[in-house]
């Protein structure tokens, strides 16, 4: 973690002002006025930041300007609806229904804080030097694991992974076969054994073809995790590089990722972007491939930067290169849980070592091709996140630190956002269908809580604004797209508009 910052002191006595800004007593009138001066403030910072080179000494400034006034508003929401809003005086049900909206609302504000203390400093490194003719440069394995993908699939990662600038003997590629096991292979439907033999023996003569090596195992146990912890006992390289059978990756990738771990001993991972060439399913169906960034940059652009920083970034089971020291004392890749790739982060953090986050896009990748396997792959991360919580508590592990427990914590609570949003659907009809007072305020007001949605407001300025100064992207009305990627700006937004007074 970075140590720039100012002193937990300084942090702490940085919340007074907030506090008071709480619970400040205004008329409508001086309510409207802070709305549209702080909403003036913000418009005006977001038009500067976008003149600004992206080496401005003033970007983190203007950013934690955001952070905090955003922080502020969200606060004050909160203390207006924990005050004077909850329906106690409406019979059991609409009480009961009230609170339930209220701690949908209160999980919102805590996704909303921690995707801004993540994204307050994000770290931005750039490649270090490599010295090609240095005869010390640490030998890499890069293992390329497979299981049923078609052969063609797999070639051109095969091809552009032994076309790498790195001293040829000192790195080596390897097809992971887990389609050409003994157990596939002796499968009791001669069928499908017959097809197990034919690939094995196409993936055998590709890597005799390409300079690569050829790696299977007895039986497919543990899965993916199984597949590389196999190849580990097979292969002595110092560092580990590893692909999906589908990411073609750039000739430069071991030029710039092998430095940073002579750079740092305790350094476990570095993990780089995953940029795919195809659309997902979504983008395929409305044809905005291309139009608009992907889902997977907003992880890979913002908020593994802002990981970084706070020393949480984590391996995404691809495109990263691993210390093979550090695999060897935590026993391998973790299989513990589904997401084996962020569980064995968590237990080599505990072992005292390092993480780094390159945010440098080095390899092709393609997105899943259906729907319902778009939606598999991310129940898989929800489900992985909750267990690794639940199975290896990061507040029980040893030698993390604070925010580190913070963050995994949040990588499980996040996942939660499904419910939430269920829930918020429920609210206009429960009030409009079944007559329930869900919150005790003005009409229009009402329908603005309860929609989840702040209508006409122009606050809806000011929450964008803060979306692209958090998200640091200059292309901004892209990111239009997915506004409910940053969950839980709706709060500050209500707590500018003038029916908020207080008193």
């Amino acid at each position: 973690m970075a140590s720039a910052w100012p002193s937990g002191f300084w942090w702490l006595l940085s919340l007074l002002p907030l506090a008071i800004f709480v619970s400040l007593p205004l008329s409508e009138e001086g309510q409207t006025t802070i709305a549209f001066a702080l909403l003036g403030a913000l418009s005006l910072s977001y038009f500067w930041r976008l003149r600004l080179p992206k080496d401005s000494v003033l970007l983190p400034w203007l950013r934690l300007f955001l952070v905090f006034t955003s922080l502020a508003l969200a606060l004050r929401y909160f203390y207006w609806r924990a005050t004077e809003t909850l329906p106690f005086g409406y019979g059991l049900a609409s009480s009961l229904a009230g609170l339930l909206l209220f701690a949908v609302e209160i999980y919102g504000f805590v996704t909303f804080v921690f995707g801004h203390f993540i994204n307050a400093q994000p770290l931005q490194r750039t490649p270090l030097p490599c010295d090609l003719a240095d005869p010390a440069l640490p030998t890499v394995d890069v293992f390329v694991p497979t299981y049923n993908e078609d052969p063609s699939v797999l070639r051109p990662t095969i091809l552009a992974a032994t076309q790498m600038l790195y001293p040829k003997d000192r790195f080596t590629v390897w097809i992971l076969d887990d389609g050409g096991t003994e157990q596939k292979c002796k499968d009791k439907d001669p069928v499908k054994a017959a097809a197990a033999h034919r690939r094995a023996r196409e993936l055998q003569d590709m890597a005799a073809e390409l300079g690569a090596r050829y790696l299977t195992r007895a039986r497919n146990e543990h899965a993916k995790a199984g597949n590389l912890n196999h190849a580990l006992t097979k292969t002595s390289g110092t560092l580990v590089l590893v692909l999906d059978c589908d990411h073609i990756p750039t000739r430069d990738f071991l030029v710039n990722t092998v430095p940073f771990f002579r750079n740092d001993p305790k350094l476990f991972l570095l993990q780089t972007p995953h940029n795919f060439v195809t659309p997902d399913p979504v983008e395929r169906n409305l044809k905005i491939f291309r139009e608009t960034p992907a889902e997977n940059e907003l992880f890979y652009t913002v908020m593994q930067p802002g990981l970084d920083f706070w020393g949480t970034s984590f391996f995404c089971g691809s495109a990263a290169v691993l210390r093979r020291e550090a695999l060897d004392r935590v026993g391998g890749i973790a299989g513990q849980t589904i997401t084996e790739d962020a569980e064995t982060t968590l237990d080599a953090i505990g072992l005292g070592y390092r993480t780094a986050y390159l945010n440098r896009p080095m390899v092709s990748g393609l997105q899943p091709e259906t729907y319902s396997g778009l939606i598999v792959q991310r129940v898989r991360w929800g489900q992985g996140m909750l267990q690794i919580f639940l199975l290896k508590n990061p507040w029980l592990q040893k030698n993390l630190h604070f925010v580190q427990r913070l963050l995994y914590t949040n990588f499980a609570t996040y996942w939660g956002f499904a419910v939430a949003r269920l829930l918020l659907f429920f609210a206009p009809p429960a009030y409009l269908i079944f007559g329930l007072d869900l919150c005790d305020t003005t009409a229009g007001l009402r329908w603005s809580l309860l929609s989840g949605f702040p209508g006409e407001h122009p606050i809806l300025l000011s929450r964008g604004a803060l979306a692209f100064h958090l998200a640091g992207v200059r292309d901004h009305p892209k990111y239009l797209r997915h506004p409910g990627d940053l969950p839980g700006l709706e709060a500050p937004a209500l707590a500018l508009l003038p029916g908020h007074a207080q008193g």
